[in-house]
């Protein structure tokens, strides 16, 4: 029994030696490389383009309603009665639901153009990624950072740094 412990020990052993030696891991710095990105840049000025109608849209309609709540303040200081008060309020509780519902939208359309723009450019970055780890025998390349700004990769040897080759991949300046 204890000789085929000592066996199996030697075995897995030499299986986790030989496993560690067929690993091969790269990082890039993946927001980088989206930064610099030209479908980036144009993603980002037709959003801004777009977020801006959507706020114009909204904006009209919010100034309907302040003239409407002006209107209903200068009636109210002048000592009119209920009866030609509460239609204004009711008017005016309707565009407040209103507003919020397009403000909440606007906010829904914008998040779903971004998905749809960013699409694209995160399947041309992934396929950059593919190749270079085909090309160089990466068993992974991991991203140097998240999407918030904390390292991921601590330390790496610059050598499995594959950041500026992803950029020539892309055909990105690298300045």
């Amino acid at each position: 029994m204890r000789l085929a412990s000592l066996i199996l020990l030697s075995i897995l052993t030499f299986a986790g030696q030989s496993f560690a030696q067929t690993i091969k891991i790269g990082y890039a710095d993946i927001q980088a490389v989206l930064s610099r990105m030209p479908e980036t840049k144009t993603m980002q000025q037709t959003l801004q383009s777009y977020e801006q109608k959507l706020a114009e849209k909204l904006q009209s309609k919010q100034q309907y309603a302040q003239t409407k709540l002006q209107e209903y303040m200068e009636l109210r200081e002048g000592g009119a009665d209920q009866a030609t008060l509460a239609p204004l309020e009711a008017e005016l509780q309707k565009l407040d639901q209103e507003i919020s519902a397009e403000n909440t939208d606007a906010e829904t359309k914008l998040m779903t153009r971004r998905q749809d723009l960013l699409q694209p450019i995160i399947d041309k970055l992934q396929a950059g990624i593919d190749a270079i780890a085909a090309e160089d025998g990466y068993s992974f390349i991991m991203s140097k950072v998240d999407g918030t700004g904390s390292s991921l990769v601590l330390y790496g040897p610059e050598e499995y740094d594959v950041t500026l080759k992803l950029m020539k991949k892309l055909n990105i300046p690298t300045e």
